[in-house]
């Protein structure tokens, strides 16, 4: 490790080969990144070094990113207790963030400067100054300095200047500030509420909007003034973008808002298009499923509206907040299935398969009375639809199914009892079989009457095609299993080289084939010439899926059932 004066002495010679920068990233003072802030500020301020001369922020800007990333935390570290007057500060803040670019860690040099300004209160006023004379330099960073001098009549003297941008700034930073008296606190959301009536600028009115919710969140709990009015104005006046904004407050800022506003947000959001994929993408972040405040038929409304707007096919995993609370209460599955099987839409239905297929186990879904139509031909609709969109997940398909057994209209029942059997028992005998049988001693008669009959009538069918399996026309010839063979094997080996070309681990390790054995056995060569034997015990992985029977008896049969299910519309009264 390298001693105090060593450093000072290297930085000092650096710094007359116009090197400094350089130093900073190099591997003699790389391990010594702890000690550089506070020798950089040091050496500054004695003048040994200028760090906000000219050729060091363009050294800064020529680093590398590696280079930069090592370099950022010692010139970060010095920006408090530098020397030098407020445009010197600026440019040297600014040349770090704008290096740093829209990395998440580009704001640390501004929270320091934050620390400087408290430091130098006359320096940050005239960063306010050139903010209100606006100085693109003082816009940019004006917030900060606005920040340390902590003065609250200071965010609203920008709210009324006459420029748009800084208007902008005056109420970012009325957001940002911390203790804040409740007399200022409704001050500043009468200023929000006020520019978002009569403001059209797009920046203005969101810096408004993150205001709001800012001021509210500091608050006093439960304290709620003019948010109704507030989120209204959103909801009636603003556009797609505002809609967006409002979905991440509700990420971001949404401590502030009690139950009733929290289901006005949700409701504005379910009726006006917004980003979609950013709304859905905020709204699952924000998701408190302990949350009393949050309903899980509002968030319902919102997915299901935005899901529709997506131009890319919907992915569940990216439904992680959500998915875990539609399986914490059956309550919500019953809702969440019933519901959109009943909508019928495509885009909706295939989220229902996306989530099924997220699951490391099928999860049993049983449709409460109150959450099944009233109507047989509603029932029926969604018996089909969720067989259409559903089939491959046999289990789910057959609990849905059940509770229109035991819940249903007759003629629903009796076709749910049709659909069973035909096409899922003539499909799957594996796993759909075993759960049906363990249904025998329901508490429901209905739903145990039914099985003994499906049971009983799938025994005589899978005896009927016992009697005839014999059938020699029905078996290929040799000659075509040879083809068939051949044609697979040929598959297979391509299938294989295309999976090994595009695999990255592919050049990292040594390929072997294995016909059979327990063991594998590799060489390997070490750095001194010598091979070492390394023996790998195999072991055995399986997976199994069960093929609908009726896709290979009666393919064009069976996909076009399914597809007259997914096409079908729902009569309307």
């Amino acid at each position: 490790m390298m001693l105090p004066e060593d450093i000072e002495n290297a930085l000092i010679t650096a710094e007359r080969e116009v090197a400094l920068i350089a130093a900073v990233t190099s591997n003699e003072l790389r391990g010594q990144s702890d000690e550089l802030g506070a020798k950089l500020s040091d050496l500054h301020n004695s003048g040994a070094i200028c760090l906000t001369s000219e050729s060091n922020l363009n050294a800064i800007q020529a680093l590398d990113h590696k280079d930069f990333w090592i370099a950022v935390h010692p010139l970060k570290e010095a920006i408090p207790n530098l020397l030098g007057s407020h445009g010197q500060m600026l440019a040297y803040v600014n040349t770090l963030v704008k290096k740093a670019g829209s990395d998440g860690a580009a704001g640390m040099p501004n929270v320091a400067l934050i620390e400087w300004c408290r430091k130098n209160p006359e320096e940050a006023s005239k960063i306010v100054e050139r903010a209100q004379n606006c100085d693109p330099l003082g816009l940019e960073h004006g917030l900060f300095a606005v920040l340390a001098l902590a003065n609250p009549k200071s965010p609203f003297e920008l709210i009324r200047h006459a420029e748009l941008k800084v208007r902008t700034l005056g109420l970012r930073s009325l957001g940002r500030m911390e203790d804040l008296s409740l007399e200022h606190i409704k001050a500043g959301v009468d200023e929000a509420l006020r520019a978002l009536k009569v403001e059209t600028d797009e920046d203005v009115r969101t810096a408004a909007i993150e205001a709001s919710f800012r001021l509210w969140e500091n608050a006093p709990p439960k304290f709620r003034y003019k948010q109704t009015d507030l989120i209204n104005s959103i909801g009636e006046l603003g556009n797609q973008t505002e809609l967006t904004v409002l979905a991440a407050m509700l990420f971001y800022h949404n401590k502030g808002l009690v139950g009733a506003d929290i289901d006005l947000v949700l409701d504005w959001l379910s009726k006006k298009p917004s980003n979609a994929a950013a709304t859905l993408r905020h709204l699952d972040m924000a998701i408190r499923r302990n949350d009393e405040r949050w309903k899980f038929e509002n968030v319902v409304s919102v997915i299901e509206f935005c899901l529709p707007m997506l131009d890319k096919p919907v992915d569940a995993d990216g439904f992680y907040g959500f998915r875990k609370w539609l399986w914490d209460d059956p309550k919500h599955a019953s809702y969440l299935f019933s519901r959109w099987l009943l909508n019928g839409q495509r885009q909706l239905c295939d989220f229902l398969s996306e989530i099924l297929q997220a699951l490391s186990a099928e999860q049993l879904i049983n449709i409460q009375k109150g959450d099944l139509p009233t109507k047989t031909a509603d029932q029926v609709f969604l018996a089909q639809k969720c067989i259409g969109y559903l089939w491959n997940h046999e289990t789910v398909v057959a609990s849905i199914l059940l509770s229109i057994v035991r819940n249903g209209t007759t003629d629903a029942r009796a076709n749910a009892e049709e659909l069973l059997f035909h096409p899922m028992l003539l499909s799957y005998g594996g796993n759909l079989r075993s759960y049906l049988e363990g249904q025998r001693g329901n508490n429901s008669k209905r739903i145990s009457e039914s099985i003994e009959r499906l049971l009983s009538k799938h025994d005589m069918h899978i005896s009927g095609t016992e009697e005839v399996r014999d059938v020699v026309e029905l078996c290929p010839t040799i000659e075509q299993r040879r083809a068939v063979a051949m044609k697979d094997r040929d598959r297979n080996r391509d299938i294989q080289k295309a999976a090994h070309k595009r695999s990255i681990f592919a050049d990292l390790a040594t390929h072997q084939t294995l016909l059979y054995g327990r063991k594998s056995l590799s060489i390997i060569h070490g750095v001194d010439g010598e091979q070492h034997p390394q023996i790998t015990e195999l072991t055995e992985h399986s997976y199994s899926v069960e093929l609908p029977r009726l896709s290979v008896i009666d393919p064009v049969g069976f996909n076009q059932l399914l597809t007259v299910f997914r096409a079908r519309t729902r009569a309307q009264s």
